[in-house]
């Protein structure tokens, strides 16, 4: 039986994640190319191959290649790892017909499952008819997930996805109860217990955890982070984010700068090791 192997595209803006590659190249043969090599020329070496486009960052114009490459070899599945994750871009993936959707990093038990189940696709007799186009598993609709089993820690699941996909709009917490089935009280009584502090504070924790993330986006500008972790004043924004993380977000910012050209000069320039 013929063995699928993986073409890893680098569609990164500050570097690759080096664990993922090892994490797929410890069970696939394992090509790695950048967005200006010449990717068809990668599949037709290899068959059948699986791509995998591998971002930090998605912009327009490295989402685009993935579409422009998915709709030219149609018959090669594509799974996507990204580090920036909204529900937008998990949508838009799906309608893409990516085959599955990673938010790094990764648990390596959970990638090399899902590319497993896909190679064993690619080449079971049985699929190659079908092989044209493969199609991801659809996720059961949000209607269906709220019907059944509201009980505290249910309750606290289903606020938490909610917060997580609309961090960037007004977060009412009566809206939000309502939405779990539950009352504001509840809501407020089922957050303490799980996360020791309040449903407010909760919210605005993740808010500050996300812009911390989004401010090593050097692309993005801090009023635009103040908006899309859902804040509607800078000056609120950054008098938060200094009591929260003891920095402005220009000076957290500057600390990720320096740290990220502190570790880009010791791979350009490693230590030798110590003769024994």
């Amino acid at each position: 039986m013929e063995k699928a192997s993986v073409v890893l595209v680098d569609m990164t803006q500050y570097g690759p994640d080096l664990a993922l590659a090892r994490i797929i190249e410890s069970r696939f043969p394992l090509l790695r190319i950048s967005k200006q090599d010449d990717i068809g020329g990668a599949f037709a070496s290899r068959s059948p191959v699986i791509a995998c486009f591998e971002y930090d960052f998605p912009d327009i114009s490295s989402l685009s290649m993935l579409s422009d490459v998915k709709r030219e070899y149609s018959s090669v599945p594509v799974v996507m790892f990204t580090e920036q994750h909204s529900e937008a871009l998990a949508v838009w993936a799906l309608r893409a017909r990516v085959w599955n959707y990673f938010v790094k990093p990764v648990a390596s038990d959970s990638v090399l499952s899902s590319l497993d189940m896909l190679a064993r696709l690619m080449v079971d007799s049985s699929s190659r008819a079908a092989r044209g186009t493969v199609f991801p598993p659809q996720p059961l609709p949000e209607d269906a997930r709220f019907q059944k089993h509201r009980g505290e820690d249910k309750v606290v699941e289903i606020a938490t996805a909610h917060i997580e996909q609309n961090l960037h709009q007004k977060l009412m917490q009566s809206d939000i109860a309502n939405r779990c089935g539950t009352t504001s009280f509840q809501l407020s009584r089922a957050f303490k217990r799980a996360y020791g502090i309040t449903f407010q504070d909760f919210i605005m924790r993740r808010r500050l955890e996300k812009a911390t993330e989004l401010l090593c986006n050097e692309s993005a500008s801090i009023v635009d982070v103040c908006w899309t972790v859902g804040f509607r004043d800078a000056s609120h924004f950054t008098k938060m984010f200094q009591r929260h993380t003891g920095m402005t977000p220009s000076q957290y910012r500057q600390k990720w700068r320096a740290g990220r050209n502190e570790i880009i000069t010791s791979l350009q320039h490693p230590v030798p090791d110590k003769p024994e």
